[in-house]
């Protein structure tokens, strides 16, 4: 079915949005559409978008979630017969919505099934939370997310990347009380100077973005998205040669858009789990290049190609569940 969402010139003014940009969003053709039949261990929408993969969704006041990707506005909401309501810009919305929550190629209860029943930890783990999906986010988004992604939690993430989106980004418009921005392409954030970001709250993260959209911008623009297809220790390899890119940004930008599903960030949280439970050889020793290889390892061995799926819900408990208790 498709459907116009109900904008007005009032709304695009005080939205906040720049007008020198563009309004083109005024008449954007959406689609709308549900999704039948996702039990919450299919899929749990609150939770996979509070687990740290994505930063600019927002939960509307009648439960749904407004947010973008790749510089398409998407509105979702779970119900709790097992449907999931959307509406998203462009054509092909229901493809696009499927794509993004990778409900088509990745049977998320049935891996989980077997994982409990080899693992009394990520068993614990899926009783309190299951249906945490990793997401295929828009690469160059989730590049720049995650460069301002060190040292600092979710909420200042949230603010730092609504920032920059608004500042550089394409106005979307106003959807359900939620003002959307695209985030900007890196052509775009090639503009920003370091200065520019640092005011924007990004501090010593500025130089990263500044730095590494200046490469990008000079580019071929599916250099990212060309990553997907590749070998997991080949994309990490080319999305370290970045300035500021260490192993655990490369290991998050490739599980969460580049469909490196054995790819295993490695955090404070990962790592005191698996020196608990999955790697006690390195209790007590530090986390080097080594180290953080062992714990990949481990994940891999225990969990096999889709590891970093099961490393996920374990995340969202050691770090989500416990930071609201």
């Amino acid at each position: 079915m498709a459907v116009l969402f109900r904008l007005s010139r009032r709304s695009y003014r005080g939205s906040g949005a720049k007008p020198g940009k563009s309004a083109a969003w005024y008449n954007a053709r959406v689609e709308s559409g549900c999704v039948a039949g996702l039990s919450r261990e299919d899929l749990d929408l609150a939770a996979t978008l509070t687990s740290g993969q994505v930063f600019r969704w927002t939960r509307a006041e009648d439960e749904s979630w407004i947010g973008t990707v790749g510089g398409r506005r998407a509105k979702l909401r779970q119900a709790d017969d097992g449907r999931l309501w959307w509406e998203a810009d462009g054509p092909d919305g229901g493809a696009f919505i499927r794509s993004f929550l990778r409900l088509d190629d990745v049977d998320f209860p049935a891996l989980a099934e077997g994982w409990c029943a080899r693992d009394a930890h990520f068993a614990e783990a899926w009783a309190r939370q299951p249906g945490v999906r990793v997401l295929r986010q828009d690469p160059a988004e989730c590049f720049f997310s995650f460069l301002c992604a060190s040292v600092a939690p979710i909420a200042r993430i949230s603010g730092m990347l609504r920032g920059v989106a608004s500042a550089y980004g394409q106005p979307l418009g106003c959807v359900g009380g939620v003002t959307l921005w695209a985030f900007p392409t890196t052509t775009q954030l090639a503009e920003a100077d370091e200065e520019a970001l640092r005011a924007l709250g990004l501090g010593f993260r500025a130089r990263r973005v500044e730095e590494a959209a200046g490469v990008l911008a000079e580019l071929p623009p599916e250099t990212l998205s060309a990553l997907r297809g590749r070998p997991h220790a080949d994309a990490k390899r080319e999305l370290m040669r970045f300035f500021g890119v260490g192993e655990k940004i490369a290991d998050c930008v490739a599980l969460f858009s580049l469909d490196q599903d054995d790819a295993i960030p490695v955090d404070t949280h990962v790592w005191r789990m698996a020196c608990a439970w999955y790697t006690p050889e390195l209790r007590g020793k530090s986390l080097t290049p080594a180290a953080y290889a062992r714990v990949g390892e481990a994940f891999r061995d225990r969990f096999g190609p889709f590891a970093g799926w099961a490393q996920q819900t374990l995340f969202y408990r050691a770090a989500v569940l416990r930071a609201r208790a």
